[in-house]
């Protein structure tokens, strides 16, 4: 096989390199797309607690503060996690 310097690197390099270029590219969209098509997820105070490591009495003032938004269900709270994790980056 003739080897040809393109800007110091051999064509097998080169290709392996754009394959993975391309490759992180599309697994990166791939990514995004199933994320944005994912259902919301609504999840329980005791679930967001367990889950982010905070106390239930912050989860009521983030709600009293209009931080984030709750639905009822019933008797019951939930909270979308989506909302909850968007509440902790802003808030942080």
């Amino acid at each position: 096989m003739e080897t040809i310097n393109f800007v110091g690197i051999t064509p097998d390099n080169f290709l392996n390199e754009l394959v993975s270029k391309v490759k992180t590219a599309l697994l990166n969209d791939l990514e995004k797309s199933f994320k944005d098509n994912e259902p919301n997820r609504y999840y329980t105070a005791d679930q967001i607690c367990e889950r982010f490591s905070i106390t239930k009495p912050t989860i009521h003032e983030y709600r009293k503060r209009k931080i984030i938004k709750s639905y009822k269900l019933g008797s019951r709270v939930y909270y979308r996690l989506d909302e909850i994790e968007n509440a902790m980056i802003i808030n942080d």
